[in-house]
């Protein structure tokens, strides 16, 4: 073994056996513990196996260099095993028998695994091994030559030692000790010979589906140059690991006739699958064969052909324009020239300066008029409907064959891509998959963590169908609750789709309210947990449903239904508990101004029922304030209505409603007022620019800081990264902790359930503990550690473009307590708190001050949010300010 690219490389010749021993014997050392350098492991590893080599004789020192067929792994810094790394492309003149044949043993029967301090989840739980390395892979991987799952040979693998299993694991070959596996306890003794370890693990190969490990070249199949093309193979990668893992681990959310379409995509060549992949991945809509650019256009042709076939068990997984019904789908196929050329044929007149869509209106509208020669025509060809299809056939003379994705084979990928990242955005939305690839090439770096999937996260396969349905749904809202109110046919259209949804979440409400675990309770991790599992299930997707529907109401001033609707919302605390304080302070706005009467000192009707109504919206204000799910930006505001409310119903002082959670007004920080000259921006678009000292145009906040620099302070202009970039690092292994059901695969820069009310509760012992000794003083040495380690990984708040000096610099002037009061704050309240900290963090360093300052310009004003944490901060002791950048000289105006 010898130290190359930071990892241990095993040779796959006899000496690879010591090596392995080499490594076992180190990982049972009682000094192997998470806080041992990793670097010294690797170290003593290699020294280890060079003592036990250099007792062998001369001839086997041939044998010492690295062989192509040789595995690589690495000691992981948990000492749970063996890490997986990518193995090195063999060389070209190597022959294809040195790969030595490998068996693929199916997962172990899932164990429930539980967070320290928290109760025991109660689904099944699978962890992926051993931590799982960073997913970008820079050296191209080597395809498995001969992964022949049905033959599986009972002679011994080449290379191993008794006590070891060849494990073939998604895209990569490695040798690890079979005591490190989990299959130990019912399948391996000493007394067992070495060929009937390798039968039994037959037991447990992933049969016909697992065929899709294999990413190199198969029967028939030209396989693709990775060396050239490692963001083409990245796709198939990808692909590949989804498929393998859901139906590893959650099969039963998919029926046998699905499985059997998985299994047999999973069959077809590569060229097949990686086409489909990169369509999957694209738009729903036709698209010409000849603009598939990808290796020849014969080897397309016969991929599109395979995949338009119709197979015994399967539906085809393309759909030709044999299918097509719509002219106006063939239509956007074509360039505007080809458009243009078809309309003059067909006569139409006054073309020039018609865009692509209008010349495409423009030629279907015309296949439902009848022309001059269509009276000699049999009546067979007079309807509209024949003139459609010889429309479409002259525009597939034009574009060649086309194809599109079969939509229920489409669908049923969606409902796998969904399961597999446990997304709750429409495909089109969502960026998993393009993360990963990223990952898989290169480009970006995830954070070391132990995968730990559950497989109870989806209870039943209905209930994915249901949830991806009123997921996509929901997106739908969503989008035309962007509109704007003017557009009122788009907010009609969202109304409807509420209506259509009211009676469904009326039952469910009314299904919780009967349930005996009605209240939740997220003070403990268990509960934590059942909470986040909800964000999986149709009825937080129907919550978000009837959200929108409310703020549609609100766009069509239909205050009466958006005040049911919020009530309905307000009655139930199973979902959206972060959104309380929201619907809360729309439901007083309703009963203060929209559902009040107007003032009428004549109508005393009209007096009677706005007092009712101000009584109504007090109320609220009441059960707000003692609704611990409210946050403190929404008492905030609530508690200063309650005191304008009660002033308007004349009610004394003395007689006013009290509590502890009334925050009625903000800390007011010192106001400072800076100048500077303005440069004139004639389109008045994008941020405003200003003079520097340096004479270079800058931001408002750089300004600011050069004005700061005159008092003696030096600083970034960080806004909330350097908040949430200490807490990342702080909280590195707390954030990452393995709990099922939060990271579920290996393409993730946080847990799932971060920006949920869930995050602290299901931590809470570990955050307090952290918390406890920050406030004592001890996190400048985790700080810095977590920094170089993780340093260029993408991780949840962190931006490394601030150094470990300057952030070491801000921890230990704002010291132990106030830095753990921040933390604090971050870890209740992460979705809320991780915006609106001051713009500017600065520091003096002769006096080992510390000041944040919020600027702002001539026109800009505090929000809620702003307003908060500068009363958090200012309460905790730590100077904050307001910067106000005005435009002139200051001599001007002293």
């Amino acid at each position: 073994a010898r130290l190359e690219s930071d990892v241990i490389v095993l040779d796959s010749s006899d000496e690879s056996d010591q090596a392995a021993k080499a490594m076992a014997e180190l990982t049972t050392r009682p000094e192997y513990s998470a806080s041992y350098p990793q670097h010294k492991r690797r170290d003593e590893a290699v020294a280890l196996h060079s003592s036990d080599a250099d007792n062998k004789s001369g001839t086997n020192n041939q044998n010492s260099a690295r062989s192509d067929a040789g595995s690589v792994v690495s000691i992981d810094d948990d000492s749970q095993g063996v890490e997986i790394v990518s193995k090195p492309e063999p060389k070209l003149e190597q022959k294809p028998e040195t790969v030595p044949q490998l068996l693929v043993p199916e997962s172990p029967d899932p164990t429930p695994v539980s967070a320290p301090g928290n109760a025991k989840d109660p689904s099944p739980t699978v962890a992926y091994g051993a931590t799982m390395m960073p997913t970008p892979m820079l050296t191209p991987l080597t395809p498995l030559s001969k992964l022949e799952l049905g033959n599986v040979e009972a002679d011994p693998v080449p290379g191993l030692v008794a006590g070891e299993i060849a494990v073939a694991d998604l895209d990569f070959a490695f040798s690890m000790p079979f005591s490190q596996t989990s299959y130990r306890d019912s399948h391996y003794s000493p007394e067992k010979p070495r060929a009937s370890v390798y039968l039994d693990a037959q037991e447990h190969v992933v049969q016909s589906i697992a065929g899709l490990l294999d990413t190199g070249a198969r029967a028939g199949s030209a396989g693709l140059d990775e060396r050239n093309t490692p963001e083409r193979m990245s796709y198939l990668k990808i692909f590949d690991r989804i498929l393998n893992t859901v139906l590893r681990f959650e099969a039963h959310l998919f029926s046998e006739h699905e499985c059997e379409v998985m299994m047999t995509f999973s069959k077809l060549e590569q060229h097949s699958r990686y086409i489909y992949t990169r369509l999957f991945l694209r738009k729903r809509a036709w698209i010409r064969v000849s603009n598939i650019k990808y290796s020849d256009n014969v080897v397309v042709e016969q991929a599109c052909r395979s995949l338009c076939k119709r197979l015994p068990n399967c539906e085809s997984f393309l759909i030709t324009d044999s299918e097509l019904e719509d002219c106006k789908d063939a239509l956007l196929l074509l360039t505007t020239a080809e458009l243009k050329d078809i309309a003059k044929k067909r006569g139409l007149k006054q073309l020039t300066g018609k865009t692509k869509d209008v010349l495409c209106e423009m030629l279907a509208k015309s296949t439902k008029q009848r022309t001059l020669t269509s009276f000699f025509k049999p009546k067979s060809e007079e309807n509209p409907k024949a003139r459609m299809f010889e429309l479409i056939d002259e525009v597939t003379k034009i574009t060649g064959p086309m194809v599109q994705l079969n939509p229920v084979i489409a669908e049923l990928f969606e409902r796998l891509h969904m399961v597999f990242f446990r997304s709750i955005s429409p495909l089109g939305v969502d960026q998993s998959m393009k993360l990963a690839v990223l990952a898989t090439i290169g480009q970006i770096r995830f954070p070391h963590y132990t995968v730990m999937r559950s497989a109870g996260l989806f209870s039943t396969r209905e209930d994915v169908i249901q949830f991806k349905k009123l997921m996509e749904i929901e997106s739908k809202m969503a989008e035309l609750c962007a509109a704007s109110v003017r557009e009122v046919d788009l907010q009609k259209q969202g109304w409807a789709i509420y209506v259509e949804h009211r009676d469904a979440w009326t039952r469910h409400v009314s299904s919780l309210s009967k349930a005996t675990n009605n209240k939740t309770n997220v003070d403990h991790g268990s509960s934590g947990m059942e909470y986040w599992k909800r964000h999986f299930t149709p009825g937080y997707a129907l919550s978000r449903i009837v959200e929108r529907g409310g703020r549609i109401a609100a766009n069509l001033k239909r205050f009466e239904d958006e005040e049911q609707i919020l009530q309905s919302l307000l009655s139930q605390t199973t979902y959206r508990l972060g959104k309380r304080g929201d619907w809360y302070e729309r439901l007083v706005l309703l009963y203060n101004t929209h559902l009040r009467p107007k003032k009428n000192k004549a109508d005393k009707e009209a007096e009677i029922q706005i007092r009712q109504a101000l009584q109504r919206a007090r109320g609220m204000c009441i059960r707000a304030i003692n609704d611990e799910h409210v946050h403190r930006v929404s008492l905030h505001s609530i508690s200063r209505q309650l005191r304008g409310i009660e002033k308007k119903l004349g009610i004394s002082e003395q007689n006013h409603y009290e509590s502890p959670r009334a925050l009625l007004e903000w800390r007011e920080a010192p106001e400072r007022t800076v100048y500077g000259m303005k440069i004139k921006n004639p389109s008045r678009r994008g941020p405003s620019a200003w003079d520097g000292d340096d004479g270079v145009p800058c931001s408002v906040e750089a300004l600011a800081l050069w004005r700061y620099k005159e008092h003696g302070y030096i600083g970034v202009h960080s806004e909330n990264a350097l908040v949430t970039t200490l807490f990342a690092l702080l909280f590195w292994d707390i954030i990452f902790h393995p709990l099922p059901g939060v990271l579920d695969n290996e393409y993730q820069n946080r847990p799932l359930d971060m920006h949920s009310e869930s995050f602290y509760p299901s931590r809470k012992e570990l955050i307090d503990d952290r918390l406890e000794e920050i406030a004592q003083g001890r996190f400048a040495n985790r700080l810095v550690l977590n920094y170089n380690s993780g340093q260029g990984t993408s991780c949840v708040g962190v931006s490394w473009n601030l150094t470990s000096e300057q952030l070491l610099t801000v921890a230990e002037y704002l010291g132990g307590e106030r830095l753990g009061a921040i933390c604090d704050v971050l870890a209740k309240e992460y979705s809320v708190k991780s915006s609106g900290f001051p713009d500017l963090c600065m520091w003096n360093p002769a006096t080992r001050e510390i000041l944040f300052a919020e600027v702002k310009g001539p026109t800009d004003r505090l929000s809620e949010t702003q307003r908060d944490w500068i009363d958090i901060l200012l309460g905790i002791g730590i100077d904050v300010e307001v910067c106000l950048v005005r435009q002139g000289d200051a001599r001007d105006f002293e």
